[in-house]
This record gives structure tokens, C-alpha cells and sequence, in this order.
């Protein structure tokens, strides 16, 4: 489902997946624990978690950032189609915005901007400017206009409003 940029609809469902994942383990170590090649999938377990912390603990976090809503800032419902999250995916990431379209149970993200550019554009940020973009939250954001191409989003931001168009990507492998 990664592939083409889909996942459960909502935010939670992916997160509730990877805890009965971790849950489910866990109780399969302690239930077969006697058996041999449950004993070298807890070895490969500590050993990649401990391994993962030895370059800078980049993998770690990755982790960390899957398991829990730290690199996420907000979720705001724009309609019953679409969905924004402010969020750092990963902990190199800069703050960006992604958008979702519901298709059923599932959803689909259609846009990555970074929150940098949505900031500066709404805030009219210059280089000599005393203020930082992505530290400000999002106050409001509606939907203006849907093309095959872009999504126009009004975005209020430290009360100055302003639209943003992004452009979509319906196949993330064409450029």
C-alpha cells in the first residue's frame, strides 16, 4: 500500500497497527520463548535496535517517530474528502504540510510542501525577517479550489491569510 502512497483513512489506524505489531511480539516471545528460532528473532530484534543507535540514533528515531505522534503537529479535517497534517516525518525532516484524499478505508496522500515555503508565502517572510515560519502554528485552512493538478488551501497563519496552491501528485513516481 506504501507503493502507491495509500494508507488506512485517518490517523490513528497506522499507529494502532504498529502497536498490535509490537504487542503481538512481544506476547510470541514470551509464549515460545523455549523454541530456538524465537530466540534468534529476539537476538536480531535487540541487535538491530541497538545497532540503529550507533549512527547518530537516526534509525531510532525513525522508530520512535513510527510508534508515537512526536513529529506530528497538526491534523486538520479540511472537508469529508481531504485532510492536512503538519508533521516531521522523520528526525532529519523540516516541518511539512501533507495532504490526503479519503477513498473509502483508506486515503490516499496526494501532496508534501514544506511548511517553510506555505509560512513564507502567507506570512510574507523575507530573508531579514525577525520571524521564524515554522515555528507558527496553522490557525485555519479551507479548501478554494480543486484541479487534476493543485489544491488551492486559504491558510490563516498568525492572523494574515493568504492561498496556497499545491500541486499534486496522483503518481509519485512520475516527475
Amino acid at each position: 500500500m506504501s507503493v502507491n502512497n495509500y494508507s488506512f483513512s485517518g490517523y490513528y489506524p497506522d499507529k494502532i497497527i504498529g502497536w498490535l505489531w509490537l504487542a503481538m511480539t512481544v506476547f510470541v516471545i514470551i509464549k515460545l520463548w523455549k523454541k530456538k528460532i524465537i530466540k534468534v528473532y529476539f537476538t536480531l530484534i535487540i541487535s538491530g535496535i541497538i545497532l540503529s543507535i550507533l549512527p547518530m540514533m537516526i534509525p531510532f528515531f525513525g522508530l520512535v517517530h513510527y510508534f508515537s505522534t512526536i513529529g506530528s503537529y497538526q491534523r486538520i479535517q479540511l472537508d469529508d474528502t481531504y485532510r492536512i497534517d503538519r508533521n516531521r516525518p522523520g528526525a532529519l525532516y523540516k516541518p511539512q504540510i501533507t495532504i490526503y484524499r479519503h477513498e473509502g478505508i483508506f486515503e490516499k496522500q496526494i501532496s508534501r510542501t514544506s511548511y517553510d515555503k506555505v509560512a513564507e508565502n502567507v506570512l510574507e517572510l523575507t530573508y531579514e525577517s525577525p520571524i521564524i515560519g515554522s515555528d507558527q502554528p496553522i490557525q485555519s485552512a479551507k479548501i478554494v479550489n480543486v484541479t487534476k493538478d493543485s489544491i488551492g488551501i486559504e491558510y490563516q497563519i498568525m492572523n494574515k491569510k493568504k492561498i496556497y496552491y499545491h500541486k499534486t501528485k496522483e503518481n509519485w513516481f512520475e516527475d
